[in-house]
């Protein structure tokens, strides 16, 4: 199912455009329901939210509109951006594929079930050349990427964990499963307008807890495990996938 785009003021409305969103919309390969949990998504709060996306993978999802697979696309092409113009930089390696399979670099745990796929590994960092370090980009809004440097400028080693939880555990997920316990996050706006970077260390706690979540969502067979709110209007219940399979009628237990 397309979502509809939203109808705008007729000025406004440009048709070669509306048609190339259509083409966009038929041409959509980002809808890959995976059939595994993803160390992208570990660091979601509600571990219900999780539970529905492992075990009830593709029950209702809708494909993305044209909107939504432009900024994606907008943020695959900054992190091809950063990754050329690292490489241009003396002293710097980074690798993006398995050199074993010539696919992208990935780490997994219980029989698949759980898995990521590393951005890259990256080596020659100008503040620490000797080291390898798993790499992450992202692509974020003004606002978004304003908040990153005010959590840099007061703690670079807690700024990732303050600035974005999901980010953080998929980090310490990444450097736990790799062995490559450093991470170096590149963070920019569209068009890789402003960019800035921080590193975070890895933390065993934090990673054996991740682990342990992830056993608690694929071992829970049966039934769902507790949602983060019972009230539907809860701002992280609203725009939630699986809003509402959670909150129908009648409504599941709490």
């Amino acid at each position: 199912m397309v979502l509809p785009m939203a109808k705008m003021p007729k000025n406004l409305y440009d048709p070669t455009l509306a048609e190339v969103d259509r083409a966009i919309e038929r041409n959509d390969e980002e809808l890959v329901v995976r059939r595994y949990l993803g160390m992208s998504s570990i660091g979601i709060e509600c571990e219900r939210r999780l539970w529905y996306a492992y075990h009830e993978a593709g029950v209702g999802i809708t494909k993305n509109d044209a909107a939504s697979i432009r900024i994606f696309q907008s943020g695959h092409d900054a992190e091809a951006t950063i990754a050329r113009l690292l490489r241009q930089t003396p002293g710097v390696t980074l690798s993006v594929t398995d050199p074993k399979t010539g696919g992208q670099l990935g780490v997994e745990d219980f029989d698949g079930e759980f898995r990521g796929h590393l951005d890259g590994v990256i080596r020659g960092l100008v503040n620490d050349p000797s080291n390898d370090y798993v790499w992450e980009a992202k692509c974020v809004n003004e606002k978004k990427f304003a908040s990153f440097l005010a959590k840099k400028d007061i703690d670079e080693a807690g700024a990732l964990r303050a600035w974005d939880a999901i980010y953080y555990a998929q980090a310490q997920a990444y450097m736990g499963y790799s062995g490559i316990h450093r991470h170096y996050l590149t963070v920019c706006t569209p068009g890789v307008r402003q960019w800035n970077a921080v590193i975070t260390p890895f933390d065993l706690d934090t990673f054996e807890a991740i682990r342990s979540k992830a056993a608690r969502i694929i071992n829970a067979k049966s039934y769902p495990l507790s949602r983060i709110s019972n009230d539907p209007s809860w701002h992280q219940c609203k725009f939630c996938p699986s809003h509402d399979r959670c909150h129908g009628t009648p409504p599941l237990p709490a």
